[in-house]
């Protein structure tokens, strides 16, 4: 065993990560082993290493899911099938793949385009934009807010509560936002149970687990998942990877002239910014890297850093193993719906000169603004 290293780094409040996510991870990765200690947040390991983190996501008997906080006294919620480890996991996952599998999610690109439409045809017209409030927040947000039959009116109101529970490092506003959320969904679902519609949440409502209904803690575990993950984490995907398209002219003038290049793009700007760190808790004594990980201690996977240690095309942006992300399929059909729409209603785009890319640490990372210059 090793003695196991100790930085002074906090996932929420960190100076490096606010001002650029990626160059602060680049600089912890290359100054730390594989696998180190931070005192912040009630003590926690940070997972850089690209075969340390494929064992923590692949070895479930070592590494639970259970816990999806690095802080033992942030508030939470169950997250159903998130927050169980298998076999218990799959029969939820299954159950959710029957409505976000490939199969389904081709049936929506339809709708996906019409949004990225609805939201790009109006800046045909300007020479700048805000990029992440006219495009990337609503766009996601609203496809998904329509799949889950929430109020549109509410879209940035509900969003806002799902950035506090997975960005903020104050656990009172966590917490808060945590309640918001919780009775949101809860009079959804009452409505929802007595009058059903054409939407996801009247379809789990109905739905059956090993031939039972859902119980009601278990519809509202996933709601609740479906929830933090639909209102944010594609917007971040496409804030990234539309700054890096704004400052490369020469991608641009590729993409325009072979549209077939758009989906390995979309992959590459998933892999050079991944933004999630994900949790994991051992269950047990063990080793990791040659260091020594105690029973209830909490694992932060730096997903970032084993996506850029991958050769090829291959990268951990959506996880890895059995909890590899359920919104994949829909998250690329948005993606790539965005980047078609965007050449066929704008001509170049470049980056806003002398603006600071302010960003967000936690558990999910991402740009707060992105201005354009259009043209």
């Amino acid at each position: 065993m090793i003695q196991p290293a100790i930085i002074d780094f906090d996932v929420f409040r960190d100076e490096g990560l606010h001002a650029d996510a990626h160059a602060r991870l680049a600089e912890l990765r290359e100054a730390s082993p594989p696998v180190v200690w931070t005192p912040r947040n009630g003590g926690h390991w940070v997972v850089f290493d690209r075969e340390a983190l494929e064992t923590v996501l692949t070895d479930t008997d070592r590494f639970s899911s259970s816990r999806l906080s690095v802080s033992p006294d942030a508030p939470s919620v169950p997250m159903i099938p998130l927050s169980l480890d298998p076999p218990a996991h799959a029969p939820y996952r299954n159950l959710l793949l029957s409505h976000l599998g490939p199969k389904e999610v081709r049936k929506l690109e339809p709708f996906v385009r019409a949004w990225a439409e609805r939201l790009i045809a109006p800046l045909a017209s300007r020479t700048s934009c805000e990029f992440i409030g006219d495009v990337a927040a609503p766009l996601p947000v609203s496809v998904f807010m329509d799949m889950m039959g929430l109020p549109l009116e509410r879209r940035d109101e509900f969003r806002g509560y799902a950035l506090t529970a997975i960005s903020s490092g104050d656990d009172a506003a966590r917490g808060a936002a945590h309640q918001q959320i919780v009775m949101a969904l809860a009079q959804l679902i009452g409505e929802r149970r007595a009058s059903p519609k054409d939407d996801l949440i009247s379809a789990l409502v109905f739905d059956e687990i090993d031939g039972r209904p859902l119980a009601d803690h278990e519809l509202m575990s996933i709601c609740f998942l479906l929830f933090l993950a639909g209102l944010d984490t594609v917007t971040n995907a496409m804030a990234f990877g539309m700054r890096h398209l704004a400052g490369d002219p020469d991608l641009q003038a590729r993409i325009r002239a072979d549209r077939s290049q758009i989906p390995a793009m979309v992959e590459r700007l998933l892999k050079l910014y991944t933004f999630v760190n994900t949790v994991r808790v051992a269950t047990g004594d063990t080793e990791l890297a040659g260091t020594p990980v105690k029973a209830g201690d909490a694992l932060m996977c730096v997903l970032w850093t084993g996506s850029v240690a991958q050769e090829g095309a291959r990268h951990m942006a959506f996880g890895f193993g059995p909890h590899t992300c359920l919104g994949m399929h829909l998250a690329r059909l948005e993606l790539k719906a965005l980047y078609e729409t965007w050449l066929d209603t704008i001509g170049s785009v470049a980056l806003a000169p002398d603006q600071t890319f302010a960003m967000h640490g936690g558990n999910v990372m991402g740009l707060k603004r992105l201005d354009l210059v259009l043209s």
